[in-house]
């Protein structure tokens, strides 16, 4: 452990976690590493499960960088959370968010730098981080994800650093760290390609707000991730047959690619392994396995996220791919969800929804309006800047007794105005060029499910003959569907 630690002064520093985790007390805000599932603090958190199991008064509100699941979970478990910031990512979490018993402030992940200088989530009295350790310098070496980790050091009154050295040596060449100024001194980012480095390998860190060092051997696994079912293949093959004529339209160049997480993202990555595509590039805010597999097949040739999610056979491929630097970076959240970044590269934003309405607006977090199931994170922003923007989403769920294409979206996350194209098993709408009444028809005819087209039809006629205008809404009527779901059992009703 020395050996990462360059210094006398912080070698004194070195504690255990159970000490590191006795200066969080009560009330406290804490700001924990951690982004896309990755490079999230372990020691010092199962040290304050272990302060609560034994009866201390512990709760915190507790702010990252992006989704880390495996905080919600641990901490969630034993009611440690109070107030949660900027993502949900636990079904634990969740639970008590929607039960009032957590305060949760979603947050746009490209917001985050601002809303973190601005001290909008209030004073952050210790920053937890994980690090791979320190450089000659006293800069800190992130592991498998950077995130907001140096906004997060910054606004902390003390800061407490995990050494892991169950993460790979190798993570220590693949970051990028690039951290652009504020308004109003802030510069164009001169990024132009998705392999492209631009910045340095380590965070700085001012050794005076640094209370200890601990020591972890946690390895960081993902864990088991939904897997494609005939369904999201189905859904993956309509995108192929689309991209394969987009990429014919656009005299055979083929965009860098944003993919989400879950069966779905699972069976585009297959689909990709399958396909004739080749020298794919993605730039994502968080990579696991799946596409690590292009990686390895050589099917990708580049790819820039904003965590990896480890497995062993990431590491694996980590180890066997040559020259891994050149295809593989690991950015700050800064860059990642930049506005400025998605747009120059003109990426095809891949995102999944819960629900979308005829027009084209997406749900993609609540249940039924009131009742979150994850975060925002970066799926809005990588949609308002994308090149291009796609959503796909199975066309029902619960066996049928719920359109997931409906009259109008229970809760936005996504605006029409953002979405290019929806595709469900049934086919794909592609709506640029439409107006709002040509997006909806192109929508109820091509991606509902067969049983819910023509209610959707019917609907679609009756608000335009009752209300008129550009874009005809019957809100009474469309939020039937939902009362017709808890009262029937189907948003069809008693027809069902």
């Amino acid at each position: 452990m020395d050996a990462n630690i360059p210094s006398e002064a912080l070698r004194r520093r070195v504690a255990t976690a159970e000490d590191a985790a006795a200066s969080i007390r009560d009330g406290m805000t804490v700001a924990m590493s951690g982004y896309a599932m990755a490079g999230y603090p372990k020691a010092v958190t199962e040290a304050l499960v272990r302060r609560r199991q034994a009866g201390d008064d512990l709760t915190v509100s507790l702010v990252t960088g992006a989704n880390a699941p495996w905080l919600d979970d641990i901490l969630g478990a034993e009611n440690i959370i109070a107030r949660r910031a900027p993502m949900c990512a636990s079904r634990t979490l969740a639970s008590q968010i929607n039960g009032g018993g957590v305060r949760y402030v979603e947050q746009q992940m490209s917001k985050m730098p601002r809303l973190l200088r601005g001290g909008y989530f209030g004073a952050i009295d210790v920053a937890v981080v994980e690090a791979l350790g320190f450089d000659r310098d006293g800069n800190l070496i992130p592991t498998s994800s950077i995130g907001m980790t140096h906004h997060l050091m910054d606004a902390a009154d003390a800061v407490i650093v995990e050494l892991n050295s169950a993460q790979p040596e190798i993570l220590r060449s693949l970051h990028d760290i690039h951290i652009p100024a504020a308004p109003p001194d802030a510069e164009p980012i001169p990024l132009v390609r998705v392999d492209q480095r631009i910045g340095t390998d380590s965070l700085p860190v001012d050794p005076d707000k640094i209370r200890f060092i601990v020591e972890s051997a946690a390895p960081e696994r993902l864990g088991s991730q939904p897997k494609g079912t005939p369904l999201t293949k189905r859904i993956a093959d309509h995108l192929f047959e689309f991209l394969e004529l987009e990429v014919r339209r656009n005299g055979g160049v083929l965009p860098p690619f944003q993919t989400g997480f879950g069966s779905l993202a699972d069976s585009i990555a297959d689909a990709f392994q399958h396909s004739a595509f080749r020298d794919l590039r993605f730039f994502c805010g968080g990579i696991t396995q799946p596409v690590m597999e292009l990686l390895a097949s050589g099917k990708a040739a580049a790819l820039s996220t904003g965590g990896l999610g480890m497995s062993d056979r990431v590491e694996q491929i980590l180890r066997d791919v040559p020259n891994i630097r050149n295809h593989l970076v690991i950015r700050n959240g800064d860059i990642t969800n930049n506005a400025e970044v998605v747009g120059r590269l003109g990426i095809a934003a891949l995102n999944t929804a819960i629900e979308i309405d005829v027009y084209g607006n997406v749900n993609s977090s609540h249940i039924a309006g009131n009742r979150v199931v994850n975060g925002i994170g970066g799926g809005a922003h990588f949609a308002q800047n994308a090149g291009l923007s796609v959503v796909l989403i199975p066309s029902s769920a619960k066996g049928g007794a719920i359109s997931n294409i409906v009259p109008m979206v229970s809760h936005q996350d996504i605006a029409e105005h953002d979405v290019d194209v929806v595709i469900t098993e049934n086919g794909v709408a592609d709506l640029r060029g439409l107006d709002d009444g040509e997006r909806a028809d192109a929508i109820v005819a091509r991606c509902a499910d067969e049983a819910y087209r023509g209610p959707l039809q019917r609907y679609l006629d009756e608000a335009r003959s009752r209300r008129g205008g550009h874009h005809p809404q019957w809100p009474e009527e469309a939020f039937g569907w939902y009362r017709n779901l808890k009262e029937h059992g189907s948003m069809l009703g008693e027809d069902a």
